[in-house]
């Protein structure tokens, strides 16, 4: 038997070698740099589909705020205080807002709103607040979502565990996404982005009689500081005609969970250096992000 003899590699043969390694880092090279222009264009198709899905979701809303105000009248305000006790003093804002939705409403009856067993709360409901409480309408008996209004034109608060005897709820909220960013036990909702920590505002102009400025949230602990909605105009001018001037503006802080401001804005203007988180923001009156 023949022994296989073993011959030393010549020149060409290592060359060979060296220069498929050569190729091998080339491609792994070229590799890395095509990874790197792919990876942020991803990224912004994926950012692209959040947004598209939170614009259909206020499309979805605003829908629900035509049931509304078909039922009522009137598009639902963005601040209220609401009493429990029928001893409770009304302010004039809050009793007329509650006269025009349920003119037979009686001021004077105890009433047990949140369903805890006391009937002396007060609620202060302020713009997301508001959104949630008329388009869901009180909690039912189990605590677990909200379950419209009663059809009883004198208690409409009053808490039901099911029956068709109810006005609403006007929208599906998706329970898991409420939230409460001001501590006082009224839910409001946030949108779809996954790492969302704020939410929607909502804010009426009362059916065209104006947006009242002091409805808008202001906690510094999370930086929430909006002083205006939105209105027509260049960034840095004088204000111009709000958006929206008749109805209500809707507004989601965007991805990065920060509305801003507030102010003039133009969709072929830049944000001054101030307000540049408001570039993703997205509204009621565009078709996605401001920018």
């Amino acid at each position: 038997m023949k022994r296989r003899s073993f011959q030393p590699q010549t020149t060409s043969q290592q060359n060979r070698h060296a220069f498929t390694l050569i190729e091998l880092m080339i491609a792994i090279v070229i590799i890395l740099i095509l990874l790197g222009l792919l990876i942020p264009a991803i990224g912004a198709v994926r950012l692209r589909a959040q947004q598209s899905q939170v614009r259909a979701e206020i499309s979805s809303l605003e829908s629900a705020l035509t049931s509304f105000k078909a039922d009522f009248g009137m598009d639902p305000p963005s601040y209220i205080i609401l009493h429990e006790a029928g001893t409770a003093t009304w302010d004039q804002h809050s009793k007329a807002l509650i006269r025009k939705m349920w003119p037979q409403f009686q001021f004077g009856l105890d009433r047990d709103i949140n369903n805890d067993g006391d009937e002396t709360d007060s609620f202060e409901l302020s713009t997301g607040e508001c959104l949630v409480f008329f388009l869901g309408g009180v909690w039912d008996s189990t605590g677990v979502a909200p379950n419209g209004f009663s059809k009883n034109p004198a208690d409409p608060f009053s808490i039901a565990s099911g029956g068709t005897n109810r006005q609403g709820p006007y929208f599906e909220f998706d329970t898991s996404r409420f939230t409460d960013i001001d501590g006082d036990e009224a839910a409001e909702y946030k949108d779809t982005f996954p790492s969302q920590q704020l939410p929607y505002l909502y804010i009426s102009s009362y059916g065209g009689r104006g947006y009242r400025t002091t409805e808008l949230p202001s906690i510094p602990a999370l930086s929430v500081n909006v002083t205006n909605v939105y209105h027509q105009g260049t960034p840095g001018d004088p204000l111009g005609p709000a958006f929206k001037l008749k109805s209500y503006q809707i507004i989601s802080p965007g991805a990065d969970s920060q509305y801003g401001t507030g102010g003039n804005y133009s969709s072929d203007k830049n944000f001054p250096a101030g307000r540049t988180v408001e570039a993703d923001n997205i509204t009621n009156f565009t078709s996605g992000a401001l920018k």
